[in-house]
């Protein structure tokens, strides 16, 4: 009797062995949604909870009257873990049944909640203990016969409950123009679509708990576009003290699908592939234009930088501050409020003897390395007057020690 006990453990011990052994499935290690899920799904961690919870609010007389002096009654599902005999998510191309999810039921006090319509884009999302939050594409820009992942953050509720409502909760997703066109599943939080045959903007939305999230919008380039350059009519331009004219030129555009159309950036006035911009201050001007095509193609181009300058306001006062400087009087009147002797650095400029620009008797405290580059001691206030055709680049400037 007893060597037929031994034999029959000892095969069972093989066994489990082979089990282990053949078993398929990873686990190289515990990822951080596995982690999540031991909270989710451990009854052990939410054993009288509920109960501590309760009888802390209606020992606190703010949380007490919040709730009407209302207690929940006390039910057996509020610590376990009950696992539904399937979870189905349903598209119009697949249906996918999984026995391997679980949800946690809590016994609470009902919250009254109404449809509303958030956007991914910019409507403030109120925590009415609804299921709630925003949704977008990853990746935001595909090309036509790829898919993307619509995706939903959860925003609300908050907390160790709304992680649970959240996974609980019914996702109906409807996604125009996909080979899929919806999916439906519990918790279903993320879903792949396929866009083989149309190109263009695509959308997406998404209803759950009562809320329709209008996901943010999905670019699907249909026949590529290449070899745009937008170059300027002119690299500077001066306003002479008035205003003056930045025109732009986009060339170069091929596609196998027609090309529809060139939209500017803000500022600039567009007529067709070439673009203009008054300009009426110094600085930097860099436009760019998104050119598409019959497809939906877009692509973004950004054009050659146009500089603005002002001959007949050559003279300026100011504050020590860094940047380039070309032809032009300039008085600093201070280094960070500090008048006197400062150092300053110079990193770069037009010609060696850049320092006879702050006047005569300004030499080279360290340097110079290279052409104008290194730390000179002026007392502020100093002007500083760059020729006709030169330039410099003014660095930091601190108190002389």
């Amino acid at each position: 009797m007893q060597k037929k006990l031994m034999y029959g453990l000892a095969l069972a011990a093989i066994a489990g062995g082979a089990f282990v052994a053949c078993g398929s499935g990873d686990v190289s290690g515990a990822t951080s949604e596995d982690k999540g899920n031991v909270f989710v799904y451990d009854s052990s961690y939410y054993a009288g909870r509920v109960d501590e919870a309760t009888a802390a609010c209606a020992a606190d007389a703010k949380c007490s009257a919040k709730a009407n002096n209302t207690v929940p009654e006390e039910s057996s599902s509020s610590a376990g873990v009950t696992e539904p005999s399937s979870a189905s998510v349903t598209s119009s191309a697949s249906t996918i049944v999984s026995s391997s999810s679980a949800a946690i039921n809590f016994s609470s006090a009902s919250v009254a909640s109404s449809a509303s319509v958030a956007s991914s884009s910019s409507v403030e999302i109120v925590d009415d203990g609804t299921v709630n939050g925003t949704c977008a594409p990853v990746p935001a820009t595909i090309n036509k016969g790829e898919s993307t992942t619509w995706t939903f953050t959860q925003v609300t509720p908050a907390g160790m409950a709304g992680i649970t409502k959240g996974a609980q909760a019914a996702y109906e997703w409807t996604m125009p123009k996909s080979t899929e066109g919806t999916a439906n599943g519990t918790g279903l939080k993320t879903t792949t679509a396929t866009y083989a045959t149309e190109s263009g903007t695509m959308t997406a939305t998404l209803v759950v708990d009562g809320n329709t999230v209008q996901c943010s919008e999905l670019q699907v380039n249909g026949a590529a576009i290449t070899g745009c350059e937008c170059t300027a009519d002119a690299a500077e331009v001066d306003i002479a003290g008035a205003t003056a004219t930045a025109s732009w030129k986009v060339t170069g555009c091929t596609s196998d699908a027609a090309i529809t159309g060139y939209a500017w950036s803000t500022g600039v006035t567009g007529s067709d592939n070439t673009g203009s911009m008054t300009v009426s201050a110094k600085g930097e001007q860099t436009p760019t234009v998104t050119v598409s095509n019959a497809e939906g193609t877009k692509l973004d181009v950004t054009c050659a930088t146009v500089k603005v300058k002002d001959s007949q306001n050559v003279s300026e006062t100011l504050v020590w501050t860094q940047g380039e400087y070309e032809a032009g009087s300039y008085t600093f009147t201070d280094c960070s409020s500090a008048t006197g002797p400062q150092m300053i650095q110079v990193n770069g400029g037009s010609a060696d003897n850049c320092n006879t620009w702050f006047g005569a008797s300004v030499t080279w405290a360290n340097g110079p390395w290279g052409t104008c580059n290194g730390q000179l001691t002026v007392t502020f206030p100093v002007t500083l007057e760059v020729p006709e055709g030169g330039s410099i680049t003014l660095g930091g400037c601190w108190g002389v020690q």
